[in-house]
């Protein structure tokens, strides 16, 4: 394959991966780390595509195994934290709606960082992503049917962690 081709695969994938990647842990150097070790892999692997999928999703299906080998290689982290931003009151035209907006999104993060692997991904991949059940089920390595019940069950989960975290925060107030 041309160098000119895989600098324009890099190049149209880039943002996305990163995207997909700095979601999941919420790092921005572990996500550029991962970015850039998401293309190497690709690159050697490229050859092995057969065009069964997207290139975008065989894109995102290495981007997955290259984090859980990460995960991995980190025994004693499950869950990486999300980063927690601190908002800038100042810049906000309404500055308590603007607190209330940054807390709803710090309570996000906080229940899509205690969900399950497979729960994170799924919800990232289909709410903020865009993905079909069908290259859900391609990157995981499952079934649409199978990516679509865990959709279902990762929303089930994530509301009700959400919930907690709103309770667990009006009982400190």
């Amino acid at each position: 394959m041309a160098m000119s081709t895989i600098e324009k695969l890099y190049q149209r994938y880039r943002v996305s991966i990163f995207r997909y990647l700095y979601r999941m842990g919420g790092d921005y150097h572990l996500a550029d780390e991962l970015t850039q070790e998401t293309f190497c892999r690709a690159l050697v692997s490229l050859k092995n595509f057969r065009g069964e999928s997207a290139l975008s999703t065989w894109l995102f299906r290495v981007a997955y195994y290259v984090y859980t080998g990460y995960l991995r290689s980190r025994p004693g982290d499950r869950y990486l934290p999300l980063s927690r931003d601190i908002p800038d009151v100042n810049r906000a035209g309404d500055p308590v709606r603007y607190l209330e907006d940054a807390e709803n999104w710090r309570l996000v993060r906080l229940a899509l960082e205690q969900l399950p692997l497979d729960y994170r991904t799924v919800i990232i991949l289909r709410e903020q992503e865009g993905f079909s059940f069908e290259e859900i089920g391609d990157i995981l390595g499952k079934s649409p049917a199978t990516a679509r019940v865990t959709l279902f069950r990762a929303r089930q989960k994530f509301h009700q962690l959400y919930k907690q975290l709103e309770g667990d925060e009006h009982d400190q107030v």
